[in-house]
């Protein structure tokens, strides 16, 4: 089957490497560079979903997303050591809680999954986190600790799942796709720079920009940019050894020996710039959390759009629009973790075959 795939983040980068790792023609097209949006700039901690009910499809999506991070640590770096490959180490998270009302939320998440073994979950007191880390501080009454839990370099693994598909024949062209060509009630290929390049089937995986490109074949998806900014710290002291975070926020210290702490949420279009604004707000709420942080000296700041739908679930669908279509995008503030799943299961959809674990959650049709 010949496939065109719209956009080159982990969500294209990988539906290329499934497709072609079955056989399939695939040609990738970015108008920038891959991964030059918000899969090369996110934080790139795995976390996989808790607090839902046993059977949320958003939390079975992205333990099972996770099972695939694993076996790409091997499978695109070309070694057996999870620890060597793309800076894929296990790194574990820790909750922090501020108020007594998230501590009783924090500690509910706790009863319902310490019984799971694979997942290692603890809840921690304050005496208990000054071993985690003793600079944490006094103002926290406890934190929600979890072991199953890992960190990447996103930018690197996005290159690297593309280097595997281009390496099984995936193709790519640096244009700015103009439309999807449509003959009857089937697509045709797209168009770009006034040449057409013809396809069996089309992959909408563009981000926050695919809703523009999907309404001109008739297909509503409620995806809008969420802009998050991220500042790097040159720290003192040791590095932390866990991930922190707190409400929207958090801390961890990167291979690169730099904190890195975030985020925003800001809903302000396609507006990517770094502001002062979100780079105080930032700061000012890591030092609150862990006061040595007010030391530390600014490296970088970086801002991305992310793709978000009002659930801040993906969407996953080939039924919307003409046949052939189908769309993965949605991925949010967990887009990388979720980025191989939407993958291999947009692969299974273009090809018509049965998705490798349940996306019926994730279809357009929830939205009606």
């Amino acid at each position: 089957m010949n496939v065109s795939i719209i956009g080159g983040g982990i969500a294209g980068c990988a539906t290329a490497y499934y497709l072609t790792r079955d056989g399939h023609d695939v040609t990738l097209f970015e108008r920038d560079s891959l991964a030059s949006h918000a899969s090369g700039f996110a934080l790139g901690g795995l976390h996989p979903h808790i607090g839902g009910a046993a059977d949320d499809p958003y939390e079975k999506l992205s333990h099972y997303s996770m099972g695939l991070h694993k076996q790409l640590a091997k499978t695109v770096s070309g070694t057996d050591s999870d620890d060597e490959s793309l800076n894929f180490i296990r790194k574990p998270s820790l909750l922090l809680v501020k108020d007594q009302a998230e501590a009783v939320a924090a500690r509910r998440v706790y009863e319902t999954y310490a019984k799971d073994y694979s997942l290692d979950i603890r809840w921690l007191g304050l005496g208990e986190l000054s071993h985690i880390d003793a600079r944490i501080s006094g103002d926290v009454l406890g934190g929600l600790y979890q072991g199953e839990a890992h960190e990447l370099d996103p930018y690197q693994l996005t290159l690297a799942i593309w280097q595997a598909a281009e390496s099984q024949g995936a193709r790519i062209v640096n244009r700015s796709v103009t439309a999807i060509a449509i003959e009857g009630d089937h697509v045709s290929g797209v168009v770009t720079g006034g040449q057409n390049f013809e396809a069996d089937a089309v992959v909408a995986a563009a981000g926050p920009w695919s809703s523009e490109l999907l309404s001109d074949v008739g297909v509503d998806v409620p995806i809008t940019p969420l802009k998050g900014q991220i500042i790097r710290l040159n720290a003192p002291g040791p590095a932390l050894k866990v991930s922190l975070s707190w409400g929207t926020d958090y801390a961890i210290t990167k291979p690169d020996g730099l904190t890195w702490i975030g985020t925003t949420e800001e809903e302000v279009g396609f507006d990517d710039r770094t502001t002062d604004e979100a780079r105080d707000r930032i700061i000012g709420s890591a030092v609150e959390m862990l006061p040595y942080l007010e030391d530390a000296e600014l490296v970088q700041q970086t801002a991305c759009l992310r793709p978000m739908a009002p659930d801040k679930m993906p969407i996953i669908d080939a039924e919307p629009g003409p046949e052939g279509l189908v769309i993965a995008t949605g991925g949010g503030r967990q887009g990388i973790l979720v980025g191989p799943a939407l993958g291999e299961t947009t692969a299974a959809l273009v090809v018509g075959n049965e998705p490798p674990v349940d996306i019926s959650a994730f279809s357009l049709a929830r939205f009606s």
